[in-house]
């Protein structure tokens, strides 16, 4: 009878990781957040590079916060995602990723092995996921220039999808 529980107990839990693992690509909007119309919570840290970064610096950019994890499949399909934006918007925008969940030494081989060359910060309390209110990785979250997050997605996203957003914001922000 314990076997029986215990091989169940197994096949769901195996079950539950396959669909976390295999997440479809998110459309951008479908993730409610209270900060949304909120200013980006403070991010201040020292990147892979050595670095020094303070998120209060790219005000006048569209910054796109990215949670990760080395181990999510997800992240992984979308990270030539990130990067595509990160060339998009060389110059109005920034990525930066937050490992969640994960060491500093597999987050550093992540990049080595997909490559970006933007900011990764480690979290290490998880005082930034808590501020972001995440929830597991991927995660994402866009601020537009002036600071204030407009939009997150949980789930792998799309360049087109947060360029969709950028212009969506832009559009109600100027009129058409």
């Amino acid at each position: 009878m314990i076997r029986l529980i215990s091989g169940a107990a197994a096949a769901i839990l195996l079950a539950l990781v396959l669909v976390l693992a295999t997440r479809d690509i998110d459309d951008g909007l479908g993730a409610n957040s209270p900060l949304v119309g909120q200013l980006v919570p403070a991010i201040v840290g020292t990147d892979f590079a050595g670095r020094t970064f303070d998120v209060d610096e790219h005000k006048n950019s569209w910054v796109l916060v990215n949670f990760f994890a080395s181990w999510c499949v997800p992240c992984i399909r979308e990270h030539p995602e990130l990067d595509e934006w990160s060339r998009r918007h060389e110059f109005d925008g920034i990525v930066i990723s937050v490992p969640f969940g994960d060491t500093e030494k597999d987050a550093r081989k992540f990049f080595t092995d997909y490559g970006g060359d933007w900011p990764v910060l480690m979290d290490t309390d998880a005082l930034w996921a808590v501020a972001f209110g995440v929830l597991r990785p991927p995660e994402s979250f866009l601020a537009a220039p002036g600071g204030t997050v407009v939009a997150r997605w949980q789930g792998a996203i799309t360049a087109d999808a947060v360029d969709e957003v950028m212009a969506s914001v832009e559009l109600e922000a100027f009129g058409s």
